[in-house]
């Protein structure tokens, strides 16, 4: 029988072992939740091309790659936000690519930063909307890397890193080799504001992206993204995005909404002061006739102002004069135009030259005003049936006044070799808003 000093003794020697068991548990629970070791991955051998030189080996349709060619690069794109599907971008510094692979939730193991080897041989090369990708064959053409081969191609190399300083670039200096690669263009602004990136009602969505000088790109957006819905923003900004292409037009892609960076709602974007397309015939625009039975004439065919002094009375001296311009409350006005022509006139070297006036009057004999010419235009060659486009004109000069601009024409004769035809097409003068 237990007495009343045994059970005390018993009720200790058990608060005892529990106090000691409960030690030993929670030192092996703790033991449980040590941090595990990390995994670096590493390669043990050498890339032997770079991606330049594997790009230039393609030589069109669908090329098998035979030789142990090994490349590497710094993954720059993630399909996280779900507007890149399906796709890898990996770049060097000589070059990007597009690696289709038929596998989802890339950014879990190849995170933008990442470097990666490529063990090329057995994939192909292909081309799809004339930009060269590294994938597999599908139905005799260009397709994505089956999934369960992927791990044999495609190898990370340490942790990821930095993701490489996006290249500086204006629309109108990216080339073909900043296709797959990161580039950052600023002060750019959105041509439609307030509407979404990407309506559910097509599978992508094209918006067009502008500089205050006229230019403009693509931005490519996919309706799975997960900013589609998002409002393309006021004002301007910098964009930095993977540039591709699509049968030779330019087309960016955002890994993130995020990429929109340094944007300034209020910022003022360009607006046209005029914009005259000829698609009816002008009623504001001056034609006067200083020399000969010839002048400006309205071409409804090809919709554009037109001359030609063939078969006139007497050698030609004639002008084409656009609208007042206002140029005041303005900054970085900008003109713009486009020429064709047809004939030489051999008996002078520049039969249409364009003059600017802040004196013209608006109305009669032009060469009662002062003008400037403007010297710093193309022009389109002689007799090359092209449109040309003028390039961009600087107007700062004429900050604050009302101008003209003018297009003189003259012939040296009457006849097939002293007469040539022009026409104008295309005239726009943009400003921002102060």
């Amino acid at each position: 029988m237990l007495t009343i000093n045994n059970m005390k003794s018993v009720f200790t020697t058990f608060v005892t072992l529990v106090s000691l068991t409960g030690f030993v548990l929670t030192s092996c629970i703790k033991e449980k939740f040590d941090e595990p070791p990390v995994n670096i991955p590493h390669v043990d051998f050498q890339a032997n091309k770079t991606i330049a030189e594997l790009k230039a080996m393609y030589s069109g349709g669908l090329d098998s790659i035979q030789d142990t060619i090994i490349i590497k690069g710094i993954v720059i794109s993630s399909d996280e936000e779900g507007n890149i599907y399906k796709s890898l971008y990996i770049q060097d510094n000589t070059a990007g690519i597009l690696i289709a692979l038929d596998r989802t939730n890339l950014y879990t193991t190849f995170k933008p930063g990442q470097r990666v080897y490529v063990k090329c041989k057995g994939l192909f090369l292909g081309n799809y909307g004339g930009v060269t990708q590294l994938g597999y064959k599908y139905n005799n053409s260009i397709g994505r890397i089956p999934n369960a081969i992927i791990d044999n191609h495609l190898f990370r190399d340490s942790l990821p890193g930095a993701v490489p300083t996006p290249l500086s670039r204006e629309i109108t200096t990216i080339t073909g080799n900043d296709i797959g690669r990161l580039i950052r263009i600023d002060n750019v602004f959105f041509e439609e504001v307030n509407v979404e990136f990407a309506p559910q009602s097509a599978s992508a969505t094209d918006r067009k992206l502008q500089d205050i000088n006229g230019n403009s790109i693509i931005l490519r957006t996919s309706k799975y993204a997960t900013f589609a819905s998002n409002k393309t923003p006021k004002g301007r900004g910098s964009i930095i995005a993977i540039l591709s292409s699509y049968n030779g037009t330019y087309q960016l892609y955002l890994n993130s909404i995020k990429d929109l960076v340094d944007w300034d709602t209020t910022a003022p974007i360009p607006s046209n002061i005029i914009y005259e397309t000829f698609t009816t015939a002008p009623t504001d625009w001056i034609t006067y006739s200083v020399s000969s039975n010839k002048n400006w004439i309205y071409d409804a065919t090809f919709q554009c102002m037109s001359i030609n002094g063939y078969g006139a009375d007497v050698p030609s001296h004639d002008w084409l004069i656009s609208p007042a311009i206002n140029l005041t409350n303005v900054s970085s006005p900008i003109l713009t135009f486009k020429t064709w022509t047809r004939y030489t006139d051999t008996g002078t070297p520049k039969p249409l030259t364009v003059w600017i006036s802040d004196n013209y009057t608006g109305t009669g004999d032009p060469t009662q005003a002062t003008w400037t010419e403007i010297t710093n235009i193309n022009l389109s060659p002689t007799n090359s049936q092209t449109w040309t486009h003028s390039g961009d004109i600087d107007l700062s000069n004429y900050i604050g006044k009302t101008i003209y601009i003018g297009f003189k024409y003259i012939s040296s004769g009457t006849g097939s070799n002293s007469s040539s035809h022009w026409e104008v097409d295309e005239f726009k003068v943009k400003a921002l808003s102060k």
